[in-house]
């Protein structure tokens, strides 16, 4: 295997001195001896990557990386190298040869550089039956040292992955019940009874959507939220003050003589 990664070097540092100008030339020479251009082209650049210093290190390290390893490092994503310098592959050997483990495992490598296959793809079998990388990356992760970590780490991404599908399915159910309340489909008559009414149940609602959203455990106010809180709060106790007055209705009236049918709008609301 290290002779097999020296030979794929030296055949990308052929590349890079014979045909580093001419994209012409290369297309030929790839043709000529059936080499796709785009092998040809990563080898070249894989081999520019790891650096003569590099080359030795990984001789005298004691801990193995295969031509694979070197390669994904060096392959550009976004227009960009994922490990320029392979800075952390460096740490990577470093941790093995501490461990006491004999080389670095490409997946362990693609999951620190952020290059794994979608998450989706490795639980979907197929995914895994389709794509060649997807497979290779899910048997490096059942052969690798590091197995528990990285499952531990796929069981956590997909965690967090269902927490934010259901985080994004609830803003939808709120974004989509607050355009509801705010368009109703026959609006009452500007400074009329009815649009007192409508507006309280609007607000009454928004109410309800603001307490799931910001439950009382997680919420922590500096001092500056504190002053903008109370003086909100000091505005809707004035408001409610004034409603009261307007309705002419006492408080302990409003709790018993509550319509039935807007009760059951309520709970059909909070059932949504």
């Amino acid at each position: 295997m290290i002779a097999g990664r020296a030979g794929q070097l030296a055949i990308g540092d052929i590349l890079a001195a014979e045909w580093a100008g001419s994209a012409a030339a290369l297309g030929a020479f790839c043709e000529r001896i059936g080499l796709s251009v785009s092998t040809a082209k990563q080898w070249r650049a894989t081999a520019a990557a790891v650096t003569p210093d590099l080359r030795m290190h990984l001789e005298e390290s004691g801990v193995f990386v295969s031509y694979s390893v070197l390669r994904e490092g060096a392959r550009p994503r976004g227009g960009q190298v994922p490990d320029p310098g392979y800075a952390k592959l460096h740490h990577l050997i470093a941790d093995a040869r501490n461990a006491g483990v004999d080389r670095v495992n490409l997946a362990t490598y693609q999951t620190v550089l952020g290059t794994a296959p979608p998450l989706a793809a490795v639980m979907s079998p197929a995914a895994r039956d389709a794509d060649d990388e997807v497979a290779d990356y899910v048997t490096e992760v059942q052969h690798s040292p590091n197995r528990d970590d990285l499952v531990n780490y796929l069981a956590i991404q997909e965690k967090v992955t269902r927490a934010e599908v259901t985080a994004a399915l609830e803003a939808r159910r709120t974004e989509k019940a607050e355009q509801q309340s705010q368009t109703p489909s026959a609006p009452p008559q500007a400074g009329s009874g009815a649009a007192l009414v409508a507006a309280l149940t609007a607000l009454a609602g928004q109410a309800g959507r603001l307490a799931k959203r910001f439950p009382p455990n997680i919420l922590k106010l500096d001092p500056a939220e504190q002053v903008d809180v109370s003086v909100a709060l000091g505005d809707l106790d004035v408001f409610m003050v004034w409603a009261r007055q307007v309705s002419a209705i006492p408080a302990a009236a409003a709790r018993t003589s509550r319509r039935p049918a807007a009760a059951a709008q309520a709970m059909a609301h909070q059932a949504t």
